[in-house]
């Protein structure tokens, strides 16, 4: 028996299933170092497997001094969990703490289990200063229920008078033994998609094969000479394409054995033409073009939120480790970078901007703002939502978010009235907006909240959402887009 503590975020998110009692549920786990009076506190002994990363120098809390925190692998019994401690640690470990399901973007861990109760956790909290709240020791109380509400968390209780208790948390309890045997995995489990040329680009999620699919729906299958595991990203160009990832960079081109051209890791990259922009998270990145040496480009290092090609130029959204404020990239045709002035990120959403219109806008929460010639923003509009995020292919712009339910001040934006909407089901809202009024054009459902993109045709959107489906730009809004069965395909190649 396994018990998971999980925030209402992480599951209205999507990162980990709706949990109901009956039902198998699978998700990320990190495992956290607690006293032992802690509520759900258990004591496991597992397997540590350290980290090759170095330790982070990490704070720890308000008033409390930083201190140095290794990370590593717990492995336990039907479960793994991701580790992170202050004390130096390897092989077996007795350790005190509590279990929770978490997104998945840093967790290697995971569980799986039946789940066997389902309890909403509720903790007081109190208004602080200036109106921060923060939870009061001793008032955790728990309510059974069947199922977790899909959204849930702090809300209008939080808007008036000095304390509120409130359902945050969610703590489920899982049978590891009482699950079916996982099925044998198809041939391609699609991760991104790209297209040029009337050629789509599909990669494997974590296996070094991209599938090749022609106008004519002839397929090829390209085995690259990769690392298993390191999930990569494809970009289209009109004579092959550029696949990047942790384990660096490979060059594919039709009648020709894929090469890897670079060893050194990209987090970021767009195509523009036959060229690739490449980032690599530190001061210089880098661009590749077919037949030529890689050329370095003096940039800015950080977390690059949002990255696309526009005309012959790529552009790049990049935030730099403690600073409070954006700044856009732009690199030309000839390998000209350019690094805008730092754009300030205000506390309303501002913290995953990114890249979207024509006129080419950055958008921060529900603030848009037009990138100038010296890549400055002049502020313009807000968008009547909050969108999870958004980016432009091939000329079309898009964002994604959670569908509306008509009880907002934003209303069924970006929905034009009234819709069924099914809150029952996990899924997300793909939006496509014109790119110039930013208004919305059409809405799919989709079963990410990071589907990958592809533009293959005229009015021909592919997306990526853990399988690979189409749809069209005058689509009606809220139709299911057809499935294309990659992975049949993938298997009647071998």
């Amino acid at each position: 028996m396994l018990v998971v503590r999980i925030e209402s975020s992480v599951i209205g998110d999507g990162e980990i299933a709706v949990p109901r009692r009956g039902e198998v549920l699978t998700g990320p786990l990190r495992f956290v170092e607690t006293a032992a009076d802690v509520p759900h506190a258990v004591r496991v002994r597992a397997q540590l497997v350290p980290s090759e990363r170095p330790p982070i120098w990490q704070y720890t809390g308000e008033g409390t001094p930083r201190r140095w925190e290794w990370s590593g692998l717990l492995r336990g019994d039907g479960w793994t969990a991701s580790w992170r401690g202050a004390v130096l640690r390897t092989g077996q470990v007795d350790l005190t703490g509590v279990f929770w399901g978490t997104f998945g973007y840093d967790t290697e861990g995971r569980f799986r289990g039946r789940v066997t109760r389902v309890r909403m956790a509720s903790e007081r909290y109190e208004r602080r200063g200036a109106g921060g709240w923060y939870p009061v020791p001793g008032h955790h109380q728990l309510r059974e229920v069947d199922a977790a509400p899909r959204f849930f968390g702090p809300g209008e209780e939080l808007q008036d008078g000095d304390t509120a208790d409130v359902e945050a948390t969610v703590v489920v309890d899982l049978d590891l033994d009482d699950v079916p045997a996982l099925p044998v995995r198809p041939e391609l489990v699609p991760g991104d998609v790209s297209a040029a040329g009337g050629v789509l680009w599909v990669m494997d999620f974590a296996l070094p094969v991209v599938l090749r699919i022609d106008a004519d729906d002839r397929a090829t299958r390209v085995v690259l000479p990769g690392a298993i595991g390191t999930p990569q990203r494809v970009h289209a160009t009109p004579s092959g394409c550029w696949v990047t990832g942790g384990d660096g960079t490979f060059r594919v081109t039709e009648g020709a054995d894929p090469v890897r051209v670079d060893d050194q890791p990209v987090v970021a990259g767009a195509a523009a033409g036959e060229s690739l922009v490449a980032c690599t998270g530190a001061e210089v990145w880098r661009q590749y073009s077919p037949g030529r040496e890689p050329v370095d480009l003096p940039a800015a290092a950080g977390y690059v939120s949002s990255m696309v090609a526009v005309g012959d130029s790529a552009y790049a959204v990049v935030l730099r480790r403690g600073e409070s404020a954006l700044r856009v990239v732009r690199v030309s045709a000839s390998g000209e970078c350019t690094v805008g002035p730092a754009v300030p990120l205000l506390p309303r959403g501002h913290g995953n901007p990114y890249l979207l219109g024509d006129p080419l806008r950055v958008v921060r929460g529900v603030d848009v703002g037009v990138v100038q010639p010296d890549l400055s923003l002049r502020e313009e509009r807000e968008l009547p939502k909050h969108r999870l995020g958004g980016g432009i292919t091939d000329g079309v712009s898009w964002t994604v978010g959670h569908p509306p339910d008509g009880t907002t001040s934003a209303g069924w934006w970006p929905l034009r009235g009234p819709a069924r909407v099914d809150r029952t089901q996990q899924y997300w809202m793909l939006t496509l907006h014109h790119p110039s009024s930013l208004e919305p054009v059409t809405s799919v459902p989709v079963a990410s909240s990071m589907p990958r993109i592809a533009v293959r045709e005229l009015g021909g959107v592919y997306l990526s959402d853990g399988a690979v489906r189409r749809f069209r730009t005058d689509s009606p809004v809220m139709a299911e887009p057809e499935v294309i069965d990659v992975a049949g395909i993938a298997a009647r190649l071998q």
